[in-house]
């Protein structure tokens, strides 16, 4: 099965508007050992989407659009796909009446004849559910260029996508690639490991292996993928990989730092509270973003100010007054005062200079010292990072969450080691 994309959307080519529906679908459909052949995007003008749907048909079976399937005029997909294919559209009984309630749960009055525009369906096609809006999605089974092809025509907005794309679109996917063959993909995060120096790694160790590496770089570490079409190689592959990937190396399947710290904490019966500075507030965002956080994460304190640092968390004056907010000093007695005055088990702290001035002193820009406590075990790294602003705070993140793993970790193997004499 080879799988193509076309986006729409005049605001995705503008960039007002981020693609996070096809980072989704990549993603999933990794998990079934699938993958996008190619992704495109067409704006909201008819002869953009002809274009696009030759393209994509020139290099997939399966097309999944998204977007434009909306009552206002620049929602062009359904009609620019319907002639395209040259199939007919007609109103159908079951969306005349989903459209129809869904304008009167929400307005009076009588429905207008553009949100109606909603009800019609290609002739002959599937209805795909939308349980969060009123345009539907369809599944179309066509022929173009003397092949059978199969269409997904569904709606932009994620909240409608994302779960129309677990309910509808994926599973069909898995069923229809039992009878075929199929592409495997195994992927983990190499915590704390830079993508040129995993590449030096793998390049000889990995050249007998028929299967194909890819790499994302992170603020956290470098995500592997190992795909191929024999499990076995991929399994063995990947996990000669991973054993070369550091002893940070995430477990497959993990690829999010913030769910991996998580997940040792609560098997560990642990709590976690941070204390922020320069990142105001992204570890906690971070953490929170994951379901279930709250099991192990009690809460953070956004300290940006002197002030705070001390009357939150007890910073000594005299730790200011001599070595500033931003020295490996004040990171250590945030880190203190965070654990001991939220109550966590364990605790994170961030001090830093994130630009894209510098403060008072002579200290540069990318300066960050982060501080971790994992019971009585305590650390303090000092940090120079380099990028703009966000670049700054995003890479002090992920360093954060790495140092807290690590310790973590290194406090298993120091358990484990006690309870073995």
């Amino acid at each position: 099965m080879s799988i193509a994309v076309i986006s729409t959307g005049t605001e995705l080519l503008k960039g007002t508007v981020l693609n996070t529906n096809l980072a989704f679908l990549g993603r999933e459909l990794g998990t079934l050992g699938l993958s996008i052949r190619l992704a495109l995007i067409a704006g909201d003008r008819e002869q953009e989407l002809y274009t696009a749907c030759a393209e994509a048909l020139g290099a997939a079976d399966t097309l999944i659009i998204s977007g434009g399937l909306g009552p206002t005029r620049d929602d062009i997909t359904l009609d620019a796909t319907a002639r395209f294919f040259g199939l007919e559209l007609e109103p159908h009984p079951e969306l005349v009446e989903k459209v129809t309630a869904f304008w009167h749960e929400r307005h009076r009055g009588r429905v207008p004849g553009q949100v109606l525009r909603q009800a019609r369906a290609p002739r002959g096609a599937a209805i795909l559910p939308n349980p969060n809006g009123s345009a539907s999605g369809f599944r179309i089974d066509t022929v173009y260029d003397s092949r059978p092809r199969r269409i997904y025509l569904l709606p932009g907005p994620p909240r409608e996508f994302e779960p129309m794309a677990h309910a509808s679109l994926l599973p069909e996917l898995a069923r229809s690639m039992e009878s075929e063959g199929h592409e495997y993909t195994l992927g983990f995060l190499a915590a704390g490991e830079p993508e040129f120096q995993l590449q030096v790694r793998f390049e000889k160790a990995l050249e007998g292996f028929p299967v194909e590496l890819a790499y994302c770089a992170t603020p956290a570490g470098t995500r592997v993928f190992v795909s191929g079409s024999d499990s076995g190689q991929v399994r063995n592959a990947a996990e000669l990989a991973r054993s070369l990937s550091g002893p940070w190396a995430l477990p497959f399947g993990e690829l999010e730092l913030p769910a991996a710290v998580l997940a040792e904490l609560g098997r560990t019966r642990r709590t976690l509270v941070t204390a922020e500075s320069c990142t105001g507030g992204m570890i906690s965002a971070a953490l929170t973003a994951v379901p279930g956080a709250s099991n192990a994460y009690l809460g953070g304190a956004v300290v940006y100010s002197n002030r705070l640092k001390h009357r939150l968390l007890g910073v000594p004056q005299e730790i200011l007054d001599r070595f500033g907010a931003v020295s490996a000093e004040c990171a250590g007695a945030m880190v203190d005062g965070a654990a001991e005055r939220l109550g966590g088990d364990c605790a994170i702290a961030v001090t830093g200079i994130a630009g894209p001035a510098g403060d008072d002193t002579d200290k540069p820009v990318g300066l960050v010292y982060i501080g971790v406590r994992a019971g009585e075990k305590r650390s303090v790294e000092e940090f120079h990072f380099r990028g703009d602003r966000n670049a700054v705070r995003e890479r002090s993140c992920g360093s954060a969450l790495l140092m807290l793993y690590r310790l973590l970790k290194e406090d298993e193997v120091d358990s484990a080691a006690g309870a073995g004499r």
